[in-house]
C-alpha cells in the first residue's frame, strides 16, 4: 500500500512538474510574441505580455494585471466588448471575428484595435485571451509597400481619389450577391468657422479623426476613400435602402455628438451626407459620384447637418417607366418557372439551432442570370403580382421541406396574399398534398404591413396557428410602440428590422429600443431575431441585449460563429 502510495505521489509531482513546465513555457512564448497579448478572467487582467504594454504606451513594469480590462477602452465599446467576452467564454464566438474598438493610451490618446478573441483556461479556470495582431506592414514586400504609400491617404488611410474610383468601377462590374449598393459623399458643414476655432494646424487633426468617426460606423465591404480636402466617399452594401439611410443618420448623429480636440482647443462640426443609389445594372462611377455630391451640396443649401438622397434615388423616382416590361418578364418567369428559393441560415445567439432557414428569391432572367427583389418586386407590388408569387414561393418551399427536412423555414406574405381570403384554404391543400409537417414553416408580415391591416393580420395568424403553422412579424422597430404590438397577434417569432442595427453598438438609444422590444418578447414567450447583422460589434450588443437569434451577411460568412450553421446559400428549383 506504501509502494502504491509512493508511485502516486511521484506520478502526481510528476504531472505537477510537466504542468509547471507548461505553463512557463507559454508564458514565455506569450512574453516574446510579436502580437499583443492579454488574458482576461472574470473582467480582470491575469496576464498580459510586453507587445500590450507597448501598444498603450506602457513601460514594461506597469502593473496591469489584477486591474478591469474595460477600464482601457472608452465606454462607448464597452457594452460591444462585454458582450463579445461573454460570447467567447460560452464558445459562442469565432477565432477569426474581428472586434473593432478605441483603447486609451497612458496619455489618455485614442488607439483604434481591431482584436480578437479566442476562449482559453487560466490556472484550471475559463478566461479569454486577447489578440491585437501585429502590424504586418514589416512583412510587406517593399512594392506593395510603395503601392500602398501612393494608394491612400497619409492622414486618414482612405483611398487616395483616383484609386478610390478605380476600386468603385471594379466594384461596379458585379453586382451584389444580395440588398442594395449606395455611394455616400459626406462633407463637414461650416468648415471656417471650425477651421477658425482650432486654427489652420489642427484642422488636418479634426479631419483625421473625422475619418476614424466614418471608420467606426463601417463595415465589411464598405469602400471609403478620401475624395478630396474636406470630402469623404463611402461605397456601402446593405440589407436595404432603409438601412442605408440608418446607417447615414447614425454617421451624421455620431459627427455631431463629438467632441473634436487640438493641442488646447476644441470644437464641434456637423455634416451632410448625400446619397445615392447604385443599381445593379449600373456601371458608371462617375454618374453616381455626381449624384450624390449634388445631393450632399442640396443638403448643405438647406443648413446642413442631415441625409439627402439624390433625385434619381428619391421615392419619387422609384416608379419605373419600364414596368411594362417588368410585368411581361415576371409573367415570364412565372410561366416558364425561373424562379429559385434562396435562403439564408438562422443562428442561435444563446442555443444551438441547425436548419433554421429564412426564405429569399430570385428572378432568372432570360440569359440565366439571378435577378434581385428589388430589381422586380417593386414592379410586381405596383401590378399586384405579388400573389402569384407568393404563391410560387409557398408552394417551392413546401415541395423544399419535404424534400430536405429543414427544421424551420420563414415565408414572407405580400399585402396581396394578406388580404386574399382564399390563400388559407390554398395553403391548406397544398400541405396535405405535399405531405408537408406545418410546425416546419413560419410565415411572416412586416409590421408596417400588421399596422395598416391589424384585423385581417390578427385573423390570418390565428387561421395559420389553426392549421399548425408558425408566425412571425418581421421589420420589427420602426412603428409606434412595437412592444404594444407583440401583444395583439399570437406570434412565435418576432424579427427586429436590420436598420436598427446600424450603429447599435455606438447608439445608446437604439440598444434601449431593440432592448424594450427583447425583454417584452421574453416575457411574451416569443423568440427574437435580429436581421441583417452585419458584424461582430453589433452580434456582440445584440447578446447583451438578450435577442435570441441573428441572421445577415455575418451569419453566412462566420456561419460557426454561434454554432455549426447551413451553408449560405442554397437553390431550389420548387
Amino acid at each position: 500500500r506504501e509502494l502504491h502510495a509512493h508511485r502516486l505521489r511521484l506520478a502526481l509531482e510528476g504531472v505537477l512538474n510537466s504542468a509547471r513546465q507548461y505553463k512557463h513555457e507559454l508564458r514565455s512564448l506569450m512574453s516574446g510574441a510579436s502580437e499583443a497579448i492579454v488574458d482576461i478572467h472574470d473582467g480582470i487582467i491575469v496576464a498580459v505580455n510586453p507587445a500590450w504594454s507597448a501598444l498603450l504606451g506602457m513601460e514594461p513594469e506597469d502593473d496591469l494585471i489584477g486591474q478591469p480590462f474595460m477600464d482601457l477602452f472608452r465606454e462607448a465599446d464597452q457594452s460591444t466588448l462585454k458582450g463579445a467576452l461573454v460570447a467567447c467564454l460560452k464558445d459562442k464566438w469565432q477565432d477569426d471575428a474581428i472586434l473593432p474598438v478605441v483603447a486609451y493610451r497612458k496619455d489618455e490618446t485614442e488607439l483604434p484595435l481591431e482584436l480578437r478573441l479566442k476562449r482559453v483556461t487560466v490556472d484550471g479556470d475559463p478566461a479569454v485571451r486577447v489578440i491585437a495582431p501585429s502590424d504586418r506592414q514589416r512583412e510587406q514586400a517593399p512594392e506593395d509597400l510603395l503601392t500602398q504609400a501612393v494608394a491612400r491617404d497619409p492622414s486618414t488611410g482612405f483611398y487616395q481619389r483616383h484609386y478610390f474610383v478605380e476600386c468603385l468601377s471594379a466594384r461596379l462590374v458585379n453586382p451584389p450577391t444580395g440588398g442594395v449598393r449606395a455611394l455616400a459623399y459626406i462633407r463637414p458643414d461650416h468648415f471656417a468657422r471650425v477651421q477658425s476655432d482650432v486654427g489652420l494646424l489642427g484642422t488636418e487633426a479634426l479631419l483625421m479623426r473625422l475619418a476614424e468617426v466614418v471608420r467606426e460606423l463601417t463595415q465589411p465591404g464598405d469602400l471609403y476613400g478620401r475624395f478630396g480636402g474636406t470630402m469623404f466617399t463611402v461605397l456601402v452594401e446593405r440589407g436595404t435602402m432603409t438601412d442605408v439611410r440608418a446607417w447615414a443618420g447614425q454617421l451624421c448623429k455620431a459627427v455631431a455628438n463629438q467632441v473634436f480636440e487640438f493641442e488646447t482647443q476644441s470644437t464641434s462640426m456637423s455634416c451632410t451626407i448625400g446619397l445615392c443609389e447604385i443599381r445593379p445594372s449600373e456601371r458608371s462611377a462617375a454618374e453616381r459620384l455626381t449624384e450624390a455630391e449634388q445631393a450632399c451640396r442640396s443638403g448643405r443649401d438647406l443648413g446642413g447637418n442631415r441625409v439627402m438622397l439624390s433625385d434619381n434615388t428619391s421615392a419619387t423616382e422609384r416608379v419605373r417607366l419600364t414596368d411594362t416590361l417588368w410585368v411581361s418578364r415576371i409573367r415570364a418567369a412565372l410561366m416558364q418557372n425561373r424562379l429559385r428559393l434562396v435562403h439564408q441560415p438562422v443562428v442561435g445567439l444563446h442555443e444551438e439551432v441547425q436548419g433554421v432557414l429564412d426564405t429569399r428569391v430570385r428572378l432568372i432572367d432570360e440569359q440565366g442570370e439571378p435577378v434581385l427583389p428589388a430589381e422586380f418586386i417593386p414592379a410586381a407590388e405596383r401590378a399586384h403580382l405579388m400573389k402569384n408569387i407568393d404563391r410560387w414561393v409557398i408552394g417551392a418551399s413546401f415541395s423544399f421541406c419535404v424534400a430536405r427536412r429543414p427544421n424551420l423555414v420563414f415565408i414572407r406574405l405580400s399585402r396581396d396574399s394578406l388580404l386574399d381570403d382564399s390563400l388559407i384554404d390554398w395553403i391548406k391543400a397544398r400541405a396535405q398534398s405535399t405531405h408537408l409537417n406545418p410546425s416546419k414553416v413560419c410565415f411572416q408580415l412586416s409590421e408596417e404591413l400588421v399596422l395598416q391591416q391589424l384585423k385581417q393580420s390578427k385573423k390570418i395568424a390565428e387561421k395559420l396557428r389553426e392549421h399548425g403553422f408558425l408566425f412571425a412579424v418581421d421589420h420589427l422597430g420602426l412603428g409606434r410602440d412595437s412592444t404594444q404590438l407583440l401583444g395583439h397577434l399570437p406570434m412565435q417569432f418576432a424579427k427586429v428590422d436590420g436598420s436598427l442595427m446600424q450603429g447599435l453598438h455606438r447608439d445608446k438609444d437604439l440598444q434601449k429600443t431593440v432592448g424594450d422590444i427583447a425583454a417584452r418578447a421574453r416575457e411574451l414567450n416569443i423568440k427574437t431575431i435580429a436581421e441583417r447583422v452585419e458584424n461582430a460589434n453589433t452580434m456582440a450588443i445584440l447578446w447583451q441585449l438578450g435577442i435570441a437569434f441573428v441572421q445577415g451577411n455575418f451569419t453566412q460568412t462566420h456561419g460557426v460563429v454561434l454554432g455549426d450553421a447551413e451553408p449560405a446559400e442554397r437553390q431550389a428549383a420548387g
